[in-house]
């Protein structure tokens, strides 16, 4: 696979559309949330683009993820999205890295993140609750279906 050249950004308002064009096809497979454009505009604040440097491609948005910060203590990794035909580059790998970075330096203690695929997180230096810690439990108050299905 030819490695595509990109540069890792910060997000900018007027790359919302690109974003979400590049969420729906998650958002249809069901393994990210839908959001919406005031949604993006939010997590946009502290997130990140991969944009592909070449010319012909104009500013194509091929990849995002965000940092919302909750408090000093916890942030979480939100929106971790690649391109189809973009996988295996490094590009997820590079925004998560961007934005662990960022929530060092406002200082947060810890992020977390969500996903059906954890060596990919392991491999980035994260790592399941230690044994004497408190572990989060989830309680679903709506189907899976009612919420990947909305469109608020």
């Amino acid at each position: 696979m030819e490695k595509a050249a990109y540069v890792v950004r910060r997000a900018q308002a007027d790359d919302v559309d690109s974003i979400l064009a590049l969420l729906e096809p998650f958002i249809e497979q069901k393994k990210l949330l839908r959001r919406t454009r005031a949604e993006i505009l939010l997590l946009r604040a502290t997130g990140y683009v991969a944009a592909l440097v070449d010319e012909s491609a104009g500013k194509k948005i091929i990849g995002f993820a965000s940092v919302e910060i909750y408090s000093r203590k916890l942030g979480e990794i939100q929106c971790l999205a690649v391109a189809d035909g973009y996988h295996g580059m490094g590009i997820g790998s590079a925004l998560v890295k961007a934005c662990v970075e960022l929530a060092r330096e406002k200082g947060i203690l810890e992020v977390m993140a969500i996903s059906s695929s954890d060596s990919f997180l392991r491999n980035l230096g994260f790592d399941y609750s230690l044994p004497d810690q408190k572990r989060a439990l989830f309680f679903q108050l709506h189907s899976r279906d009612e919420i990947f299905n909305s469109d608020e």
